[in-house]
């Protein structure tokens, strides 16, 4: 699922807010993005106070959250995150410039999500098996596409490939959107998005 996490700090509750939130989606428009948008309008109407999205893509969810931990910690800043940038990709990824026990605070969990395996309609197969069939015939020929490389999409697209006993190329893209895009322009075959996101992704297409 994805949370709202802010950077690690106190804020008196009596006295916040009492201007602008700035909340950044580490992605481009048209996954968590869409997400952020829906419920931040909601919190605008309890807080009183206007939130600014700031798209700031890349480096798998890196930079806007470098961007984020670099922010002073009054609580004015706010990130839109998921587990492939907190988990997966940190643990995954050298160098990685925040640290998410440190640098951030958890805030709410803004929506859970269940994985799918989506394939474009090109690929002469009808269900899993038959999917499985196929690759093991063209090895090398299919990829899959994800939002990043040591992505949770990344990493089930890896776990499959595994598990079937397949050879299947993985293709990174910079989010849910530019995926979407790549397995309806037939850039890649397959990818292992989140239902809701590959509804968003596909609804921005």
């Amino acid at each position: 699922g994805t949370l709202i996490a802010g950077l690690a700090g106190l804020v008196s509750a009596q006295t916040y807010p009492v201007k602008p939130i700035r909340v950044v989606v580490p992605f481009p428009p048209g996954g968590a993005d869409v997400i952020a948008r829906i419920i931040t309008n909601k919190m605008v109407e309890f807080l009183g106070q206007p939130m600014i999205i700031d798209n700031r893509a890349g480096a798998n969810g890196n930079i806007g959250s470098e961007f984020v931990a670099r922010s002073a910690p009054d609580g004015y800043t706010l990130l839109v995150t998921t587990s492939t940038t907190m988990i997966s990709g940190y643990l995954l990824t050298k160098n990685v410039p925040f640290d998410p026990m440190k640098d951030f605070t958890p805030v709410g969990n803004m929506y859970d999500s269940v994985a799918t395996l989506a394939v474009a309609s090109r690929v002469p197969v009808a269900n899993l098996n038959e999917l499985i069939d196929y690759a093991k015939r063209n090895p090398g020929k299919l990829n899959f596409g994800s939002i990043g490389t040591g992505s949770t999409y990344h990493l089930n697209g890896e776990i499959f490939k595994r598990a079937a006993g397949i050879d299947i190329v993985h293709v990174p893209y910079k989010g849910t959107a530019p995926m979407t895009v790549a397995l309806v322009a037939g850039e890649v075959e397959m990818a292992f998005p989140s239902i809701p996101n590959l509804e968003i992704g596909r609804a921005h297409v």
